[in-house]
């Protein structure tokens, strides 16, 4: 059947109609059909006149948002919604109470039947815009029974609410809230609320005012409600929150929320009488992994880190980081502080596991700092402070945990004045750099020496390397340091050739250094001014900074070789020992580790060690050595080269001369060695 042929059949028993009736269709906005009464009341002068009508004009977004609604909600049905509608027929207003259809189109077509069924020739002003400000506005307005049942609602709550039927308290998401509206409903006749609610297109925020009043209809006592949707400020002022106090990275709450938090706990636990503890949770080598292998998977190492914390949580147990590597927790403690030690050991086996991120296998250890309220004081400040010391106090004894004890606190002054003169010495070059040879284990004459910092401060006296590296590394200054021994270092080797001593000279790269993009063009300017011949510059690398197997790496490898110099791999043996890289990367010599010749001890895997550098034809270094007993093994297993105090201490560049002086008379009492230099 075509659309006129519809139209016809549609309009023939309603154009008998004496009120106004007419088709219109919301797609369109176009009248289809009406009858003479409906012509009359749009003014058309015929009916031809008014289905040509520019109907746009005059309607509105909301009008058609509306209209729409109406198609939504009656499509299918025989119902019809009866409302107050003011119209507007050549901009002169009437008003008109409508029953609204909808008619089963052609081709799925959206049209509404409109019947004027009274016009309201006696409406105020005020009646009327109040009308039209109801049906247009986009504000929500619906009125419930008592029991929350709806009895009406606007278009725009309408659209909100769709097609449900659930009751005013069945909308609330969370059932506190509808019992905190109902409470301030019964003693104030009037609610304020904003409250997550379902709607037609899910879970939304709204803030709703709520009012007792009684049904226009019934006269019964309802409930009236406007409600607005505020989900889009809602989920600002949550971003805003989260950026503010959690931590981006990781999720976990952030330093801010953390500072509050603690200042909470400890009023508790002062009213309560109650113990509280914090743990500082600090990743051993954590800088090391994030410049070898990049921040990139530093950052999702501290993710997993995080999640490994967050699984030993119990109930309230509050975990945060605070930055960089560095995440606390809170727990409420026992009188025997059992509990803070219970959390530190689980700390420990949850991070005991490597950690599996883009092909790596990392191994994470922490060292964990405890201080107890009010054991230790009742100051938050003074408190984190004392976590702080307790975990750098761990740290220094090799990882694991220590709760605080008041001598912590000299020891992180002492760092602190470490790290304040150092500054001092770099800036006023009062550093030194001493040499320590390395012998040929076949005939015992020197084949080179070990570049290694040393700095004797005019109060401190000597300050041991093992002090003040660890706080270079950290603060950043170990790169001026690097770059100050090696250009000392090769200057140093440049005289001794001068003298007829063609020695190597070995120098230990940071690997904060190492990363560094202009680290390759600083050894070629160390060695252009100073006239260094590159085959005799070694440099050492520990295994960790191999790590990463990356392009990065290959390439300042493979760039430092091609200035000449030689690579040596420090430390083999004392963490990763990936045979792999061996044969991957130009190395030419490897060191083994000192622990494998400690307390006198001598350790089976040296064998080994030396069999692997022999295969890959490469030399081995033993450090360490301490005992005859010691030289006569090595040599005896093919060790290449022997370095360590039973030959010399490191010296400064004097002494060092004075030892490559005496080198024939060593070489005649040969393997028999006893200190030379002291």
């Amino acid at each position: 059947m075509t659309v006129d042929a519809y139209i016809k059949m549609v309009s023939y028993p309603l154009s008998l109609l004496s009120t106004p009736v007419w088709l219109f269709d919301v797609e369109q906005l176009q009248v289809l059909w009406a009858n003479a009464a409906g012509v009359a009341l749009w003014d058309a002068s015929s009916l031809g006149e008014l289905q040509q009508r520019n109907m746009t004009l005059g309607i509105t977004r909301t009008v058609r948002e509306r209209l729409n609604q109406y198609c939504d909600d009656l499509a299918g049905t025989t119902d019809s919604v009866t409302e107050h509608w003011t119209f507007y027929p050549k901009g002169r207003p009437c008003s008109y109470e409508c029953a609204i259809s909808v008619v089963d189109a052609p081709n799925q077509q959206s049209w509404l039947l409109v019947n004027a069924t009274r016009q309201d020739t006696a409406s105020d002003s005020d009646t009327l815009y109040r009308s039209s400000a109801l049906l247009h506005t986009s504000v929500c307005v619906s009125v419930f029974d008592r029991s929350g049942v709806l009895k009406y609602s606007n278009p725009a709550a309408r659209r909100m609410l769709g097609a449900g039927t659930l009751t005013l308290p069945e909308r609330f998401i969370n059932a506190d809230d509808w019992r905190s509206a109902h409470d301030a409903l019964t003693h104030n006749a009037e609610a304020n609320i904003e409250a997550q609610m379902m709607t037609a297109a899910g879970p939304a925020w709204h803030n709703l005012n709520l009012e007792l009043c009684p049904d226009p209809v019934s006269g019964h006592r309802s409930i009236l409600v406007s409600e607005t949707d505020v989900s889009d400020r809602h989920a600002a002022q949550q971003l805003v929150h989260q950026l503010a106090y959690s931590d981006t990275l990781t999720g976990l709450p952030n330093r801010t929320s953390w500072l509050s938090q603690l200042e909470s706990r400890l009023e508790q636990a002062c009213s309560r009488r109650r113990q509280t503890a914090i743990l500082f949770v600090d990743l051993d080598r954590f800088k090391l992994i994030n410049d070898t292998l990049g921040h990139a998977l530093g950052d999702q190492l501290l993710i997993a880190v995080a999640q490994r914390l967050n699984s030993c949580l119990q109930d309230n147990q509050y975990l945060a980081r605070l930055g960089g590597d560095e995440f606390t927790l809170l727990l409420d403690e026992t009188q025997t502080g059992s509990q803070s030690v219970k959390m530190a050991h689980q700390i420990i086996e949850a991070l005991a596991m490597p950690i599996r991120i883009d092909g790596h296998e990392l191994s994470i250890t922490p060292s964990i700092g405890i201080s107890l309220y009010p054991l230790h004081g009742s100051d938050a400040n003074l408190l984190m402070q004392q976590a702080d010391l307790a975990m750098y106090a761990a740290k220094e004894a090799g990882g694991g945990f220590r709760v605080f004890e008041p001598h912590m606190t000299t020891q992180m002054q002492r760092r602190l004045q470490i790290e304040n003169h150092l500054r001092e010495a770099i800036d006023q070059q009062a550093l030194q750099v001493h040499y320590q040879p390395k012998l040929c284990a076949v005939d015992g004459h020197v084949i080179g020496m070990e570049a290694l910092i040393r700095w004797h401060h005019p109060t401190l006296g000597w300050v041991s390397p093992n002090d003040f590296i660890a706080v270079a590394e950290e603060t950043g200054m170990i790169r001026d340091i690097t770059r100050f021994v090696l250009f000392e270092a090769l200057l140093q080797q440049t005289q001794w050739a001068s003298q007829g001593y063609l020695v190597s000279i070995a120098v230990n790269v940071s690997p904060v250094e190492f990363r560094q993009d202009d680290f390759v063009v600083t050894v070629r300017n160390a060695l252009r001014a100073t006239g260094a011949r590159a085959e005799y510059v070694e440099l050492e690398i520990t295994e960790s900074m191999l790590m990463a197997d990356s392009n990065a790496v290959q390439a300042i490898l493979a760039n430092l070789t091609s200035l000449g110099v030689k690579l040596a791999i420090d430390d083999f043996g004392s963490g990763y020992s990936n045979l792999g890289y061996l044969q991957k990367f130009p190395l030419d010599s490897i060191k083994i580790d000192r622990s494998f010749l400690s307390d006198g001890e001598i350790s089976p895997v040296i064998e080994l060690i030396i069999d692997v550098g022999k295969t890959l034809s490469l030399a081995v270094v033993a450090e360490g050595v301490e005992t005859a007993a010691q030289s006569d093994y090595l040599i005896a297993h093919g060790c290449d080269q022997l370095q360590g105090f039973l030959f010399s201490k490191a010296m400064n560049a004097q002494s060092a001369t004075r030892f490559l002086g005496a080198q024939e008379e060593r070489c005649m009492h040969w393997p028999n060695a006893t200190v030379v230099a002291a």
